[in-house]
């Protein structure tokens, strides 16, 4: 069982956090949107300590979501640069073993990567899939 961070409770955010959870990981999820949480499972949500209110920058509310326990940090959040940020805290200041950071905009992703974030660009991974698609 890993203990997993994710900041974002969009669609993306919410299917991973239901995944994992499903897997039997424990998983903590953070939204600057509360109503975020509403397209969870109510017994995910009814979990103490499961899901936290923040925009996932701020250290003291990453040390209340359990980043300095969490073998995963996912970041998941609709905002590149926020994500980025949240990567880099959990990945040198948490020293979390494995980070992923979500890219909207692939102009930005090797930059991310050089500043050694691993990560996945939503943009070139649904690209590449409707053009497999669509070539097959």
């Amino acid at each position: 069982m890993m203990n997993v961070v994710v900041m974002g409770c969009g669609r993306i955010g919410t299917q991973i956090v239901i995944d994992l959870w499903k897997e039997g990981h424990r998983v903590t999820v953070l939204d600057s949107v509360g109503e975020s949480f509403l397209s969870l499972p109510k017994e995910f949500r009814d979990l103490e300590n499961s899901t936290y209110v923040s925009d996932g920058i701020l250290e003291e509310e990453l040390i209340e979501a359990g980043i300095q326990k969490a073998d995963v940090f996912i970041a998941v959040s609709n905002r590149d640069n926020r994500n980025a940020l949240a990567a880099q805290k959990a990945q040198h200041i948490f020293k979390t073993p494995k980070v992923v950071c979500r890219v909207g905009d692939p102009e930005r992703q090797e930059i991310y990567n050089n500043l050694g974030l691993a990560t996945v660009s939503s943009t070139k991974v649904t690209s590449a899939l409707i053009l497999e698609a669509t070539l097959q």
